[in-house]
């Protein structure tokens, strides 16, 4: 999922600038012009997270919505739903190749 790549880590460096120091290569992501909006909303909405990856539940979105006064349609509320679905994947897959990592260099293999 291309948008990992721009969130920022404990230290403030995001996926894609490390990967620029490296010389890797990064994908682009481009939400489609129509959802522009719901690309926005996704990335308050994760900001606001409570802890680590947590998903977003409706509760959350149905407050939010509340709060700012954002009218959102049924169907934006399972775009949400299915974004954070896959950021929450590929966080966690990041989070285990970052354990496998920590794993091989404490044993000192490579």
């Amino acid at each position: 999922m291309a948008v990992r790549y721009d969130m920022a880590d404990e230290k403030g460096e995001t996926r894609r600038q490390r990967n620029a120091r490296f010389g890797a290569k990064s994908p682009n992501a481009e939400p489609p012009e129509p959802a522009l909006h719901v690309w926005g909303w996704f990335w308050e909405l994760s900001g606001r997270r409570r802890s680590g990856p947590e998903a977003l539940s409706f509760a959350d979105v149905g407050e939010w919505q509340r709060l700012t006064g954002v009218q959102v349609l049924s169907e934006e509320v399972a775009l949400l739903m299915a974004m954070d679905d896959q950021y929450l994947k590929a966080v966690r897959e990041d989070q285990a190749a970052a354990r496998e990592r920590a794993e091989q260099s404490s044993t000192g293999r490579s």
